[in-house]
């Protein structure tokens, strides 16, 4: 009994070794015809010309694994925002101030979510805003926090950089309310501060169509400019153009020549230094007002105000001959006739 149940023992793993083999075998016969083919195919192809320079031929199309992984950034903007549309349902508005004939409106749509739109130079203001009297609005005529005013200058500043458009300025200035003007102007000089030479400029005559339009007043820009005065020297390291921005500022808010001293403030303090930041400032205050006024008008200003320049000079080189040498050496004699008369 024992050795029958041992030969059936042995059979059995005999027909199982012999299946496997046959199974095994079997794939490998598909596999080898498989590749047989694969060859063939490719021999008979490979002398195929017909759809050699055929740009007729369908394109990868963006989503498939051999499309352009910057196809997406195309449309600026609106190519990047475009493929992520429920990042922005939740998001808070961004506020602007923009026209006077408007409130500011939280953005709103039919569907009751938000879809950011691409923002270009020419519609950096409008498209912060929604005219959709049923939306919810916000006004700032109650006093803000120095961070909400700094970030809307800045836009405001931004803004004009690229555009040029007075109107747009004007309007959202005085969108932010006289409560925060002071706030405001402090905050215009301290971006300027932090900006290029090239786009300095440019802002800094933002703030002189603000002047020229009486939004932003003399008092106001000398009692900005004064409180801003103490931290100047501190900037220098890492904006070497502070004093010539200071002195820019001044001419562009229209600040007269008899309250120059004035919107100085504590620096009028340091003029015993060899060479004090009164200097400098006064110098950029001149070129700005002869370039932007005219050198006649300028020189015409100072003999009918008796501007003394010389009180913004160090203490030890206030002779008239030390005086004219300063002049010349940075342009300005022309302004005094008398110091270009000296021996």
């Amino acid at each position: 009994l024992h050795q029958d149940m041992e030969r059936e023992k042995l059979a059995k793993q005999a027909r199982s070794s012999s299946g496997r083999r046959n199974e095994s075998n079997e794939h490998r016969g598909r596999r080898d015809i498989d590749a047989r083919n694969i060859r063939r195919e490719a021999a008979q192809s490979a002398g195929d010309l017909s759809n050699f320079g055929n740009l007729s031929r369908s394109k990868p199309s963006i989503g498939s694994p051999m499309g352009n992984p910057f196809s997406a950034f195309a449309g600026g903007s609106r190519g990047w925002r475009a493929g992520k549309p429920d990042e922005h349902k939740n998001t808070p508005p961004r506020i602007s101030p923009v026209n006077t004939k408007f409130t500011l409106h939280s953005r709103s749509s039919n569907s009751g979510s938000s879809s950011p739109d691409a923002i270009g130079s020419q519609n950096m203001f409008a498209t912060l805003m929604d005219a959709d009297e049923s939306a919810g609005h916000k006004t700032y005529a109650e006093e803000m926090s120095t961070e909400e005013v700094r970030s809307l200058v800045k836009n405001m500043l931004t803004a004009y950089v690229e555009t040029q458009n007075e109107a747009t300025l004007v309007d959202s200035f005085e969108q932010l309310g006289e409560t925060n003007y002071s706030t405001a102007v402090y905050q215009a000089v301290d971006n300027i501060m932090d900006r290029r030479p090239d786009q300095a400029e440019q802002a800094t005559n933002g703030m002189a169509v603000l002047a020229k339009h009486n939004v932003v007043s003399e008092d106001l820009a000398i009692a900005a400019l004064a409180e801003y005065s103490g931290q100047l020297e501190d900037l220098l390291l890492d904006v070497p153009h502070a004093f010539q921005y200071f002195g820019m500022l001044m001419a562009a808010t229209r600040v007269q020549m008899s309250r120059v001293s004035e919107a100085m403030g504590e620096l009028m303090t340091k003029v015993d230094m060899l060479k004090p930041p009164t200097m400098s400032i006064v110098f950029a205050y001149l070129k700005h007002m002869a370039k932007t006024n005219g050198e006649e008008s300028t020189r015409i200003n100072i003999e009918e105000t008796e501007f003394d320049v010389s009180q913004f000079l160090c203490l030890d080189h206030r002779s008239e001959t030390d005086i004219k040498r300063v002049l010349g050496l940075q342009d300005l004699l022309s302004l005094f006739p008398k110091y270009a008369q000296v021996d």
